[in-house]
């Protein structure tokens, strides 16, 4: 569950083709950090092309994650037609485990998931627990890490050039400390913020994050789930969310 190989690297001279959410791509074993050991399906959350980076959904034919109370959406298989989605088996989807990736590191899709599309965007608000409230309501089930401001062990910072992170999973899942989406934290940045990042005041968040700054960059495109004991070397008493 290690974080080593997360890292973004592009390369020159790729072209670029239009993908669109729902389209469904079989991951080489090894090309990711959450399928290092066979082929796995992935669902696209995020329409995007070229520069950007998109937004995967993994795929399982396991019931794991759906057994610790990770939502979930299955899709069958659906050889032929306008849905035809590459898939041989009963998969279950689990936008709580996020993977951003380039335009250039994803393969030709095998087919899209068409009906199933309205499914899974609505799991996937659940799974980021949109609407939900943090760790600290009065309604929180206990254990929650909703919300909660986390500093990531050094691998993962090295990743994703953050030392701190907000984890946005859903409230009751989170609970498990299984797979954790998280939001990193920029408190230096050497650029302006771009169309989907969030550029929030430093005076609104604890000082163990916000100590020397007058603003923190939210990459709202970099999040991502995470393995909550390989990655996360403490909790904070921090809070954030809604």
């Amino acid at each position: 569950m290690a974080s080593q190989g997360r890292r973004f690297r592009r390369s020159e001279g790729v072209a670029s083709t239009a993908y669109r959410a729902g389209h469904l791509f079989w991951m080489p074993a090894g090309s990711t950090w959450l399928n290092r050991d066979k082929p796995r399906p992935f669902a696209l959350a995020t329409s995007f092309s070229g520069d950007a980076l998109g937004t995967l959904v993994y795929g399982s034919t396991q019931e794991t994650e759906k057994s610790s109370g990770a939502v979930f959406m299955e899709v069958a298989p659906a050889l032929r037609g306008l849905n035809r989605n590459g898939l041989t088996r009963r998969t279950y989807f689990y936008p709580g485990m996020l993977l951003p990736i380039l335009h250039e590191r994803l393969p030709a899709y095998s087919g899209f998931l068409g009906k199933s599309l309205p499914e899974l965007r609505a799991a996937l608000r659940v799974a980021l627990g949109i609407g939900r409230g943090s760790c600290l309501g009065p309604d929180a089930p206990a254990d929650s890490c909703r919300g909660r401001i986390v500093a990531v062990r050094s691998a993962l910072a090295r990743d994703i050039h953050a030392t701190f992170a907000v984890v946005l999973t859903e409230p009751g899942y989170s609970a498990q400390r299984n797979y954790q989406i998280i939001l990193p934290v920029y408190t230096r940045f050497a650029r302006k913020a771009g169309t989907h990042d969030l550029l929030v005041s430093a005076s609104e968040w604890p000082t163990i994050v916000s100590a020397g700054t007058d603003r923190i960059l939210l990459p709202v495109p970099l999040t991502q789930s995470i393995w909550h004991d390989d990655d996360i070397a403490r909790e904070t008493d921090g809070v954030r969310g809604r």
